[in-house]
Order: structure tokens, then sequence, then C-alpha cells
């Protein structure tokens, strides 16, 4: 189980012309074979004979619709404390083989969203994920990530939109798995529970910017939370900042060539600073130390 865990973490931290945006399958959580088994999903429930155990379950606490989904980290006896983790493909939970599949796609989703809450036991961590790869002829390449990760209890129902952090930032993926996760640090807590709903994508990229946008450059990264960014040309942008919980917390308009920024008053963690000339954006990832 902590070999699984550890996979899941993993997966999380190694992480413009307009087309029809992919779709997350049963993003709202409104189908389901059983109260135990949402529709397009695959889930850490186990059922061993004379053990059931189901940390995935649907709930009528939701944000919009009828339904949304529950993700609980339970004492599963002679397994010890599974998380509920739920995945738009396939977990082998006791095979070895972890999370596969996924869902194929041909554009680059610009942001990814959704809706949740969440009650954390003993600083207990939730994950919501998209990772984005592209098969390179003998294994698959991760070449963008994006997600919601926090230890606090949330007690509402409260958004995200993260941007999707593209490396190369030029390349397609052709597939992408979104990962819901109760329980995601390494010593998982009994009873913290994750609300879902509403998942989805907002906007899309395609393959090609300006190469300014390739030369726009943010440094120090990591730093104290003073940044430097250089623009690759003199139009004029607007830069914003994001933290990881996709709350805006830092904007300026009518950003030429360069900006400071400013974010010494925030704690230490990953923050996003989007850069936006009105036609094209690209996202920055960058930590405060």
């Amino acid at each position: 189980m902590k070999k699984f865990l550890l996979f899941v973490s993993a997966c999380f931290i190694s992480m413009n012309f307009l087309m029809a945006q992919p779709t997350i399958p049963n993003n709202g959580f409104e189908q389901w074979t059983d109260t135990i088994t949402p529709n397009s999903w695959g889930t850490t429930n186990l059922n061993l004979g004379f053990f059931s155990y189901a940390p995935v379950t649907q709930t009528t606490d939701k944000h919009t619709g009828s339904y949304a989904m529950k993700l609980k980290t339970i004492n599963a006896s002679l397994l010890g404390l599974l998380p509920g983790i739920a995945v738009t493909g396939n977990i082998d939970l006791l095979g070895g083989s972890g999370i596969t599949g996924g869902v194929p796609m041909t554009v680059k989703p610009e942001s990814f969203s959704g809706w949740f809450k969440y009650n954390s036991v003993n600083g207990d961590t939730m994950v919501i994920a998209v990772i984005m790869t592209k098969w390179n002829g003998t294994s698959r390449d991760t070449i963008g990530m994006a997600g919601v990760m926090t230890n606090q209890s949330v007690t509402d129902y409260t958004p995200f939109n993260q941007p999707i952090q593209y490396d190369p930032p030029t390349v397609v993926p052709d597939t992408f798995q979104v990962i819901c996760v109760s329980s995601a640090g390494y010593a998982p807590q009994e009873n913290s529970t994750l609300y879902v709903d509403d998942l989805s994508f907002v906007g899309t990229l395609g393959e090609k910017m300006p190469l300014a946008m390739f030369m726009q450059k943010v440094y120090p990264n990591p730093s104290d939370g003073l940044f430097n960014l250089t623009l690759g040309d003199q139009s004029v942008y607007t830069v914003k900042v994001y933290n990881m919980m996709g709350q805006k917390i830092y904007e300026r308009d009518n950003v030429v060539h360069q900006q400071l920024i400013d974010l010494k008053g925030y704690s230490k963690g990953i923050y996003y600073i989007e850069v936006n000339n009105g036609e094209y954006r690209r996202s920055h990832k960058v930590t405060i130390e």
C-alpha cells in the first residue's frame, strides 16, 4: 500500500489556435453503475470475496446536479489504511501495475478546473490532478500537469482553476488522466474525506505561440517571494498569480517588457504566474522558499 501511495504522489509532483477542448468523462458524477461505481472511472474499491471495501462512493452532497463523488480514507483491516482514489483510467491496487490507461486527446487544454471540499484529519493532504502524456514510441512521457492540493479542511464546495504546465510547451499530448485522492501523502489518516464535482477543462491552446512567449523568463526561481518577470517583446500584458487552490492573489495590467512581482507576504509553496497579452497566454510555475 505504501508503494502505491508513493506512486500516486510521484505522479502529482513529477508534475494558440482555438479548437474544441476534450471532455472529462462523467465529470459531474451523475452516472453510476451502482452507488460505489462511477461510470468511466477506476477506483480503489475492492471486492475480495469475504471482504469488500468501498472508499469511493456516490453522495448527494453535491455542488450541482444530483450527485458528486466522495473519497474517504478507510481502515481496510489487513490491508491497512486505504485511501479513496479515483482515476479516468484503471487502478491495479494489488497487482503492482498502479494507474494505467487514460482518455485520448488531440489538443492542449489551457487550464483544469472543478469544485471540491475536504475534511483533513491530522493535516492529511488531498490531491485532484490532471496528468497529460504522450507516447514517444517506446514509453509515455509526462508533458503536462495541473491540480489542486491542500492539507487544510475546506468546509464548503470551493472552485479551483489551475493553468496546465506543459514541458516542452510545443508538444501536444495524446492522453490525459484525472486523479482524485483523499490521502496523497506518506501517512494517510483514517476518515480524511474528499468531495469532488463538476470537473472540466477551460480553454484550449494550439501547438504554436509567438517566439516572444517562449522567451519569457522568471527569476530567481525558487525565491524568497520576489520574482523578476522579463517579457520577450514590447506587447502589453496582464500578469496574474494563482496559488495552489486556484485563487488569484496578484494582478497587474499594462505590463510592458518587465515586472517585479512581490509575493513576500505569502506563505512558502508553489504558485503560478500567468502572462496574457489578450491573444496568447503562458503560465510559469514558481516556488517561494
